[in-house]
């Protein structure tokens, strides 16, 4: 009979350690951004920012598709991005029902923020675990199929995870 590894310090099994490495990461991310200027930012902003970087025709329409939800949905979230600066928006030259999203110097700074403080925390991660256990880590990820993960949000609506 084969026993479950565990964290030696926390109890805690694969699923939940990998759960709660990645709330970690995530809670530095905020502190590395709110401490460089951008602590109004919220779920799913740079997301949506990133879209909007990536696309020669960014709308809401296409950021709701992107994120999986409602045009509706992705028209709060834009507003809300608007009202704080991050992106101006305008109607389409050609569609009337529909409204282009462009970035502003903000956004483009939030991101390159962004950047900055991911690759801060990597280097950190990698100085506090050395070079092979921080390889160890990212091979845990082929381990699991990585290459071959549908997006987070394809996986839950497949599961019916998100009704």
């Amino acid at each position: 009979m084969s026993t479950m590894v565990v964290n030696p310090r926390t109890g805690l099994k694969l699923g939940a350690v990998l759960r709660q490495a990645w709330v970690g990461y995530r809670r530095r991310l905020d502190e590395e951004l709110t401490a460089a200027g951008f602590g109004d930012h919220g779920f799913p902003d740079g997301r949506v920012l990133r879209i909007c970087a990536s696309s020669e025709l960014p709308t809401i329409a296409r950021i709701g598709r992107e994120l999986g939800i409602s045009r509706q949905g992705a028209g709060k979230i834009v507003a809300s991005l608007r009202e704080r600066g991050y992106v101006t928006v305008s109607a389409s030259t050609t569609n009337g029902r529909e409204k282009v999203v462009a970035l502003t110097p903000r956004a483009y700074d939030y991101l390159a923020a962004h950047r900055r403080a991911s690759r801060r925390i990597e280097a950190q991660l990698r100085r506090d675990l050395g070079t092979e256990a921080f390889d160890g880590l990212l091979r845990i990820h082929g381990a699991l199929d990585g290459d071959e993960q549908p997006a987070l949000r394809d996986y839950l609506r497949s599961a019916d995870l998100l009704g």
